[in-house]
This record gives C-alpha cells, sequence and structure tokens, in this order.
C-alpha cells in the first residue's frame, strides 16, 4: 500500500509538472488570453502539487508495516 501511495503521488507531481509547464509556455506565446484563467489554473496546479509531495513526505515518514 505504501508503495502504491508513494507511486500515485509521483504521477501526480508529473502530471502537475508537465500541465504547469504547457500553461505557461502557452502563455509566453499570448495563446492564453485571459490572464485570471492562467493564474487560477496555474495555482490549482501548485496546491494540489504540494497536496501530493506532502502526501508523500507523510507516508514516507510512517513506519513500514509488517
Amino acid at each position: 500500500m505504501k508503495k502504491f501511495v508513494n507511486w500515485l503521488c509521483f504521477v501526480v507531481c508529473i502530471l502537475c509538472i508537465i500541465t504547469g509547464t504547457t500553461i505557461s509556455i502557452l502563455a509566453i506565446w499570448h495563446v492564453v488570453a485571459d490572464q485570471a484563467f492562467l493564474w487560477r489554473s496555474l495555482m490549482t496546479l501548485a496546491v494540489v502539487f504540494l497536496a501530493a509531495l506532502l502526501a508523500y513526505m507523510v507516508n514516507s515518514m510512517m513506519p513500514m508495516e509488517r
């Protein structure tokens, strides 16, 4: 179970990084015209990323089941 949670947190973090990078590149090229959408989406990804990172850290600190 611990390995699955770590794997899931890793996948969520990678997806957030990829999506955030894509949105940022689109904003640089002015494809995303609405600045409110841009900032809301990046902040949402940051919150999801931090939640997954914290879940991974807490899961890593828990003792292994025997």
